[in-house]
């Protein structure tokens, strides 16, 4: 293996090990934590990202190497977004069709935000935190660090590159494993969306993340307005 994919394997290694030790650790700690369930987790991503961000520029120096960079044409970031949104509900939609042959798909496991529902300001809140608290960090983590790291590792090429990206949507959904399995598929599904848009937009993080974000604003607004037994 060439010394650039023994390092790139480190890396994902290293941030890795991070996140899983900091959720265990959350774990551990719940009950001397201010927050509570609906939060866990978050501690464990913005960890894997500090991780990915360090080791980013210790080894290129630049954020750049993560996909922060400015747009070729801003006039064209409202229709990427807007892409992106639509290619995932498309994907989230028929992938249950797809699945149903074989087994029934449960809904996502979305209790823990139970608290959402009708409550207003609860949902103000989520609405500012989640883009902050997870659709920054988790772009920078998933897609502008583990897919390029991925395909370090995997070598150059259409198919490893694709593999990179199914890779990452993996462990993307793996980590949603709070949501229960209709949550995991969920979530891959999303992060393979993700990733693919990342790559087609030239690797600018800032589509990705406002193309997450507005997912989360949905989202959140799903929840607050629907019946409190669903």
């Amino acid at each position: 293996m060439p010394s650039q994919s023994k390092e790139a394997l480190r890396d994902v290694a290293i941030v890795l090990i991070a996140s899983v030790a900091a959720f265990l650790g959350e774990v551990a700690l719940a009950e001397r934590l201010p927050w509570g369930a609906e939060a866990r987790g978050v501690l464990a991503v913005l960890t894997g990202t500090a991780a990915a961000i360090w080791l980013t520029l210790r080894n290129h120096g630049s954020l750049a190497e993560l996909g922060f960079v400015r747009p070729k044409r801003w006039s064209t970031v409202p229709l990427w977004v807007l892409g992106i949104l639509v290619a995932f509900v498309v994907v989230q939609n028929a992938a249950p069709l797809l699945l149903t042959p074989f087994f029934d798909l449960p809904q996502p496991d979305l209790s823990r935000y139970d608290m959402i529902r009708g409550n207003l300001p609860v949902a103000i809140g989520f609405a500012i935190m989640l883009p902050l608290a997870a659709a920054v960090p988790e772009e920078i983590l998933y897609r502008g660090f583990l897919i390029n790291r991925l395909i370090l590792v995997l070598g150059p090429g259409r198919s490893r590159t694709i593999l990179a990206v199914l890779l990452q949507s993996l462990i993307f959904g793996a980590v949603h494993f709070q949501w229960g399995i209709g949550g995991i598929v969920a979530t891959s599904l999303m992060g393979a969306v993700w990733g693919a848009a990342f790559l087609a937009c030239g690797r600018n993080l800032w589509i990705v993340i406002l193309a997450h974000s507005a997912a989360h604003l949905a989202l959140v607004a799903q929840l607050y307005f629907s019946p409190a037994n669903v």
